[in-house]
């Protein structure tokens, strides 16, 4: 035996030890230990340690029973050679309802990957001794559960789900305790899924009869389940049953939760947004024109001081919220079956769930504003009054939902023509006010990251904003984040978007203001942490320009950065230093070429600092095995060197910025057309990220 094998045996067996005489914590480290203990030794686990555990179970405490339970799952899931379902079936019996819950969700966890033996012979077999109805009421309830599970395992076929599990669902629908009518009410989309192969009539025969019936259950919690299984169940119904059945269904089961006194519309808005988008395609305009109208009543729950005195504001507030997450839904019914009603009935409840008292439902209203503009289309002026709004919203949450769709909701409105990057409307000043307002919200917060999101959205500013109008109102504000930013990531991407404010610069007074800005109070500044900042700015501007551009303007000035007093600058530069060699591939550069030269040589001459000088080493060795520069890489700057001379004669044209660490340029252009209207051009970058198309 060698070394390795003898340690591991000593191992396994001071696991066993630990297992029969350690303490709790050992017991529970062991535990945890068993998915390392399976790769090293699996035989010896599964012939030593698994058994001991079994053996320990019965008598154990409830946190062993709990992390027994927890990591039984995983085993099972790893496939392991030992049947632990016993074990599984055995603690769903335990008297203490924790750790018979523990065990009933290890079980509901792992059947979909038990073999079909196990589950026809073991599962189906307890499921149906607990709906026994000499069983306790929890012990049907469990039953409910497992059958919902077996019903969706890919060993039962539909014949199968008919013959063994389907009466039991119809008894246990008609159970005495509501409880367990419930439980089984939520698991019939399941058994409905189970049984769809065999058409769309077995599920109608046999399952809409037991839906109706919950849907007019005495107990209130029965007949709000019974609307998200109604919900649930609909695409597993024909167009025919759906339009016959289900839509008179939905309305009558709509109509019931509206009269006085019933609390299920709370149910019936948390599915409103599923229920619209599964009947839509066989709903008419006159059943639009009636969900709006339900729709419409269900916004105003809790608003009303007559109405509702007696229901918990937190609950009608939860009707609200749930509402307004439906709004892209209740937008596209609109649009598509009755669009007169755009800027009446339906406006008239965006508006006010928009103005809600409650900023959770403003917040819900914020994070889905950019999907309502989208879908309204040329309608979507009539919401500006609504954006500006909620821009100056008081409340941090709703800013913090509604500040990544700001360049969104901007491209829609560019879209149709109530913003343009060539002329001011009123819109534009009130738009303007608001983002402002917003911005300076934001940089009130201790959130770095909603102020970075802020920077990010104002980079679409050019394709929305007249170029004078961004310099008159923004581009003072991005350089002041720039320069006063706390966090790093805040001032890196306030960089960011001064250089696209100024490539998008019509005017060269604008352009000279602001690269003056950029060397005296980033490059030439007397804080380090800034003149750290200005080697950031040239990496975005090496995105951002043709390598023409970035060595007339901003070459030099880095290049000066290699005699800054604090290491840290320096070492930036250093970093940078094969791409600014990269650049230099003309006769004109040449001059460049032996002033980068010169400073590297005087660097390795004065340089003082350890990690300066192996940086620079680095770069070095790197800089003599440099490559010619690749084809697309010269084509991509000659495209960018196009785009400049065209902004310098006023031409407008696509592009695109990109982010950090350029990417191939996409051949297919990104004009928007008719067909992806309000889409706003992105392309899905290497880590992760997109970048959005920007027109000039």
């Amino acid at each position: 035996m060698s070394d390795e094998d003898e340690w591991l045996k000593r191992f396994l067996e001071e696991e066993e030890r630990l297992l029969t005489k350690g303490d709790e914590l050992q017991k529970l480290s062991v535990i945890g230990s068993l998915p390392e203990l399976l790769k090293y030794d699996q035989k010896g686990t599964v012939s030593k340690i698994i058994p001991k555990i079994q053996q320990e179970l019965p008598n154990s405490s409830s946190e062993f029973n709990l992390a027994v339970s927890r990591m039984f799952n995983i085993l099972i899931h790893m496939d392991i050679p030992v049947n632990l379902v016993p074990q599984i079936l055995q603690g769903i019996e335990n008297r203490d309802p924790i750790i018979a819950n523990a065990w009933m969700e290890t079980l509901l966890e792992v059947i979909p990957v038990l073999k079909e033996a196990v589950v026809k012979n073991e599962i189906l077999r307890c499921a149906i001794s607990k709906a026994q109805l000499s069983k306790p009421a929890y012990y049907r309830v469990s039953s409910c559960r497992i059958l919902g599970k077996i019903s969706l395992h890919k060993c039962m076929n539909p014949f199968e789900v008919k013959k063994d599990v389907l009466p039991l669902v119809q008894s246990l629908c008609q159970d005495c305790f509501h409880e367990v009518r419930a439980a089984m009410c939520k698991e019939l989309p399941g058994v409905a899924q189970g049984l769809y192969n065999l058409g769309d009539a077995i599920v109608k025969v046999n399952l809409l009869p037991l839906l109706v019936e919950l849907s007019a259950d005495e107990n209130v919690y029965v007949r709000s389940i019974a609307i998200e299984s109604v919900v649930a169940i609909i695409p597993y119904l024909s167009p025919e049953t759906i339009k016959g059945t289900i839509v008179p269904l939905t309305k009558k089961l709509c109509t019931k939760s509206a009269a006085e006194g019933d609390t299920t519309y709370i149910a019936m808005a948390s599915v409103f947004n599923m229920l619209i988008a599964n009947l839509l395609p066989q709903m008419t305009p006159s059943d639009g024109m009636w969900f709006l109208d339900y729709y419409n009543h269900i916004c105003k729950k809790g608003q009303s001081t007559i109405e509702d005195v007696d229901t918990d504001p937190s609950v009608c507030m939860m009707c609200r919220e749930n509402c307004a997450l439906c709004l892209p839904v209740v937008a596209t019914m609109v649009y598509a079956q009755i669009p007169s009603e755009i800027s009446v009935k339906f406006y008239h409840t965006f508006r006010a769930l928009a103005a809600d008292p409650c900023y959770i439902v403003r917040k819900a209203v914020a994070s889905c504003f950019a999907d309502v503009v989208r879908i309204l289309g040329h309608s979507n002026k009539i919401v500006i009054i609504d954006f500006t709004k909620l821009l100056r919203d008081e409340d941090e949450e709703v800013l913090h939902a509604l500040i990544p769709n700001i360049a969104s909701i901007l491209e829609s409105f560019t879209y149709v023509g109530v913003l343009q990057r060539d002329t001011i409307f009123q819109a534009t000043s009130d738009i303007c006010r608001a983002m402002q307002k917003c911005h300076e919200d934001a940089f009130k917060t201790n959130d770095w990251r909603m102020k970075e999101c802020s920077l990010r959205q104002w980079e679409f500013l050019p394709n929305s904003f007249p170029s004078d109008f961004i310099h008159q109102h923004f581009s003072t504000m991005v350089l002041n984040a720039a320069i006063h930013g706390k966090a790093k990531p805040v001032r890196s991407q306030a960089t960011r978007t001064l250089l696209i404010i100024l490539k998008y610069s019509l005017k060269e007074n604008h352009r000279k203001w602001i690269r003056e800005m950029i060397q005296t109070q980033l490059c030439n500044a007397e804080c380090c942490y800034s003149r750290q900042m200005y080697v950031t700015l040239c990496i975005h501007a090496l995105d951002i320009f043709s390598w023409k551009y970035f060595k007339e303007y901003f070459y030099l000035p880095l290049l000066n950065l290699s005699e800054d007093p604090v290491s840290i600058v320096r070492l930036c530069m250093v970093k940078l230093c094969p791409v600014l060699k990269q650049m230099l591939n003309f006769p004109s550069d040449r001059a460049l070429q032996l002033r980068l030269e010169n400073i590297l040589s005087k660097m390795e001459m004065t340089e003082c600092d350890k990690d300066v000088i192996m940086t620079l080493k680095q770069k070095l060795k790197e800089m003599r095995c440099m490559r010619s520069v690749d084809s697309e890489v010269l084509v991509e700057d000659r495209r960018k060197a196009d785009e400049e001379e065209k902004i310098l004669k006023g031409k407008w044209t696509l592009v695109k910025v990109m982010p950090i660490g350029g990417v191939k340029e996409e051949k297919a252009a990104m004009i928007p057309s008719k067909q992806n209207s309000g889409k706003i051009p992105t392309k899905r970058l290497a880590d992760g990220t997109t970048r959005r198309t920007y027109y000039k």
